[in-house]
């Protein structure tokens, strides 16, 4: 490590960069395209099967809630994260790492 340039601190915001800039963005793509074929909207193809649209999937449709889900978790974690000094100062409440000043 150099005392110019921090390189484990470059590559820990590199990959937290790519995780939330391209990773969560996909897996929000992903849950939409699966709600679409729950709901009978898109065709999904089971290797030589073909389900046609119109009908709808149950289970589907559930997974991409749950996808939705997690997508919202995580964009509230990043919220609170960055915000935790603030909510500690204002109304006492230390999450993630907040200390008391």
């Amino acid at each position: 490590m150099s005392q110019w340039f921090n390189y484990a601190a470059t590559l820990k915001i590199l990959v937290f960069g790519l995780l939330v800039g391209a990773a969560m963005p996909a897996l929000f793509a992903v849950a939409m395209r699966i709600n679409a074929v729950g709901n009978g909207l898109a065709v999904a193809t089971a290797g030589r099967r073909t389900v046609a649209g119109g009908e709808r999937r149950p289970a589907l449709i559930a997974l991409s809630w749950a996808i939705f889900a997690l997508v919202l978790a995580v964009v509230l974690v990043g919220v609170l994260f960055v915000a935790r000094d603030f909510l500690g100062h204002h109304f006492g409440w230390y999450l993630l790492g907040a200390k008391v000043k």
